[in-house]
């Protein structure tokens, strides 16, 4: 679904800037903020979608991923192996399987 929005200037710089901290896209920092309010969706989808990972918490040869003691299977989105000193971000699921993001 797409959605034009309008902000007054300070509710925009304010939006801008949460994004820059976080290091991602204007589009991506609002999705997350909706993904982390709207209580809807299974429960890997209120819990885990816009959580921050580590690479270390990634076993690249079982496909498989830690999350609060719960081992999910994974997909990388725009990668093919995880990077061990990297943050992925959860950016949504199918299931058990986990989608990923640098």
């Amino acid at each position: 679904m797409k959605v034009t929005i309008k902000l007054d200037a300070v509710l925009a710089d304010q939006v801008k800037k949460a994004a820059d901290n976080e290091k991602s896209s204007v589009e991506e920092y609002i999705v997350n903020v909706l993904s982390n309010n709207v209580k809807t969706g299974n429960f890997e989808q209120r819990q885990f979608v816009g959580k921050k990972i580590t690479g270390d918490k990634i076993d690249s040869k079982s496909r498989l991923v830690m999350m609060d003691g719960i081992y999910y299977r994974f997909d990388l989105i725009n990668e093919k192996e995880p990077t061990l000193n990297t943050d992925y971000t959860v950016v949504g699921n199918n299931g058990n399987v986990l989608y990923l993001k640098k």
